[in-house]
């Protein structure tokens, strides 16, 4: 279930036990909460510095919240999106008359990602794979080739000559250009797992969901497919812990030779 908050109420000298166990779970899940800010019910008497004290509440977040910079993310996210969208519109639509000439099925892959606190979504690809890729993959399991709950598969019989081409150059994330212009997603972020995945985190994993899932991420710049799914946590992990403007740009930069080489796909 989704949680944008959690509010923690109790008395500190009753309830101090499960409220810090309460309180040490949301900062192990990245997920903002509230605690009371006094002990006494006020009428009209309001301490100073009340537009902090929200409800009698003391409101704290699980990473420091840079207003003004996530604000800038977001409208690169838009005016990058659409810049991108209209740009390549041309290639996607050569790329969409192909995947529809050389396989059955559709041109679009719409799966079902979680997002940002956990919300639900539906990522867009261009179909790499068979129409019938999801029956086949419980048949493959045992031949997964990454550890934790994540199925990568080097040489996955599900896709398609001209899927393994557009896999390699990242060309079949293209549409995912509509989930950023929708807010779905971000440019930069941890990339969006399936809910069987998130199913199977560990408690601390769970904390990469506490923002919005993106195109890229330290996970792409750093081997990708090569590299254990849990040093791809943890890297998810530095990018939440140490984010700003300067290491999205940087990331985007780093981004770039990656997907003109194809280097680490699978």
């Amino acid at each position: 279930m989704p949680v944008n908050k959690v509010y923690i109420a109790g008395n500190a000298l009753k309830d101090g036990v499960s409220m810090q166990k309460a309180i040490t779970t949301c900062e192990q899940l990245g997920v903002p909460f509230a605690l009371p800010a006094y002990s006494f019910r006020l009428g009209r008497a309001r301490p100073q510095g009340a537009e902090n004290l929200l409800h009698g509440y003391v409101h704290y977040l699980v990473h420091e919240p840079k207003l003004r910079a996530r604000a800038v993310k977001r409208v690169f996210d838009i005016i990058s999106s659409a810049v991108a969208l209209w740009t390549l519109l041309p290639l996607m639509f050569v790329i969409a008359i192909l995947v529809k000439l050389t396989s059955r099925g559709p041109i679009l892959f719409k799966q079902k990602r979680v997002g940002l606190n956990g919300r639900p979504f539906h990522m867009l690809k261009f179909r790499s794979m068979l129409a019938n890729a999801e029956e086949i993959k419980a048949s493959l399991a045992a031949q997964n080739e990454q550890s934790g709950p994540v199925f990568k598969m080097k040489h996955d019989p599900r896709v398609t000559p001209l899927g393994r081409f557009i896999r390699k150059f990242s060309i079949d994330e293209l549409p995912q250009l509509i989930n950023v212009l929708r807010g779905d997603m971000s440019v930069v972020g941890p990339r969006p797992p399936v809910p069987t995945e998130v199913a199977q985190y560990a408690a601390w994993q769970l904390r990469r969901l506490s923002v919005r899932p993106g195109l890229t991420c330290l996970w792409q710049v750093s081997g990708r497919s090569q590299i254990s799914f849990e040093e791809w946590m943890y890297l998810d992990m530095q990018y939440i812990d140490h984010w700003s403007l300067a290491s999205d740009l940087r990331l985007i930069l780093r981004t770039l030779p990656v997907v003109i080489t194809g280097r680490g796909s699978s």
